[in-house]
């Protein structure tokens, strides 16, 4: 986990079973309900798929702005860890990968889509576009930087960020250059904002529809669903590990690395298996003649609103708090002893209570799954048919049920 200096008391889980308004178990149970209940009123109701699916990828171009700022973001990720204190609580390098680029971008991108491809800083050596096919190297960078964040005991660290930072530019660039892959292909971080971009809420009526043809059309690239599994299996673990729960059950060894890693990658892939014998029991369910691994493949986007809510509430209370010290940060932003600007300590506003934001968190985690029941019904009708789709989808509501508690176990246990 990051050690955020400033913040030691904001965790994902923010507030104590016991100190909410209502009895835990009523909010788990109401949570049940809601997703049972938009599984019925799915089933009664929407009788015929009404979103498409028109593949879409989009463009990586760069302006020559665009190309500026994303050297300013290479600089700021690498320059202050190499040259600098590299125990300097002070460095800007942590807030701007696990703070601008990591929680902050994805957030704006609800408005202004995927900026993040505007200025991609691991563009500037090489950006090869073309017809991309599959996801898998991108995938496993994806691992790589989340293990580093989750895992490694030192991911706050400027020259530990500057050093993995520099990998990760050698191998998207090396990739693209000698094994003719396209950047969206290698680039981890760029098709994590081009995930969550197309969660983008526009103004285009119907506002629901158009999101969830959004969605629904996004790329059917070979290992697009388990990249967004990952998003989800790294992101559970890390919640899962920092509750009093997880702490009873292995005590000391939460913290060591080859334990750490060893959990770190059971978690992800006991969500790929489940999701991937979900699959297979649609198929079974259906009787239709479709291949494990196509089902696999049309199935990943319903994931992608899951994986957009753990994400948004996992990080949440750190983008409205530690945000907040940037000014401190760049006042001495390589660790060196500087007062650029006179400011002495780090001022934070606690400006929301900690049960507002948990009911934040509970109501986007909520409206996650509640999409992902959505979408995977309509697909399921088209794929199926209305007769056949119900089947098929009980193992779905079944993880999404799962899913649903364990998100709001970790957002009410500190």
């Amino acid at each position: 986990m990051i050690d955020y200096t400033f913040l030691p008391q904001v965790k994902h889980g923010i507030i104590n079973v016991g100190d909410l308004p209502i009895p835990f178990d009523i909010v788990l149970n109401a949570a049940v309900l809601v997703i049972v209940l938009t599984f019925v009123f799915l089933k009664t109701s929407w009788k015929e798929s009404i979103l498409t699916s028109q593949e879409s990828l989009f463009s990586t171009k760069q302006t020559f702005s665009g190309k500026s700022f994303g050297f300013l973001i290479l600089l700021l990720l690498t320059v202050p860890g190499l040259i600098s204190n590299e125990d300097a609580k002070t460095s800007i390098t942590p807030l701007v990968l696990w703070i601008f680029l990591w929680i902050a971008v994805p957030v704006l991108g609800l408005i202004f889509g995927d900026l993040y491809a505007k200025f991609n800083p691991l563009a500037l050596i090489v950006n090869r576009e073309g017809a991309s096919q599959n996801v898998y190297f991108a995938s496993f960078l994806f691992l790589g930087i989340t293990w580093f964040e989750l895992v490694w005991n030192k991911p706050g660290n400027p020259r530990h960020i500057g050093i993995v930072f520099l990998i990760l530019l050698t191998a998207v660039s090396v990739l693209q250059k000698f094994y003719k892959k396209t950047i969206i292909e290698v680039d981890p971080l760029l098709l994590l904002h081009h995930l969550y971009s197309k969660m983008r809420i526009t103004n285009k009526s119907p506002i629901f529809k158009t999101l969830l043809n959004n969605i629904s059309n996004l790329a059917q690239l070979k290992g697009m669903e388990y990249f967004i599994l990952l998003m989800i299996g790294t992101v559970t673990y890390d919640g899962l590990r920092e509750t009093t729960f997880w702490f009873d059950l292995f005590g000391s060894q939460t913290y060591e690395t080859f334990f750490s890693t060893f959990a770190f990658l059971l978690m992800n892939l006991l969500i790929i298996i489940f999701y991937r014998f979900a699959c297979y029991f649609a198929i079974r369910a259906s009787g239709e003649k479709l291949s494990l691994n196509e089902v696999s493949l049309k199935f990943g986007h319903t994931m992608l609103p899951i994986a957009f809510a753990y994400h948004v509430t996992h990080y949440l209370s750190l983008l409205l708090f530690e945000f907040q010290t940037v000014f401190y940060r760049l006042n001495d932003p390589f660790g060196f002893g500087w007062n650029l600007f006179n400011i002495q300590e780090p001022v934070v506003d606690y400006f929301i209570e900690p049960i507002v934001l948990w009911i934040i968190m509970v109501v986007v985690t909520l409206a996650g799954h509640m999409l992902s029941v959505v979408l995977a019904h309509d697909l399921s009708v088209k794929l199926f048919g209305h007769q056949k789709s119900d089947k098929t989808q009980y193992i779905f509501l079944f993880i999404t049920v799962a899913l649903t508690l364990q998100a709001l176990f970790v957002l009410s246990v500190a």
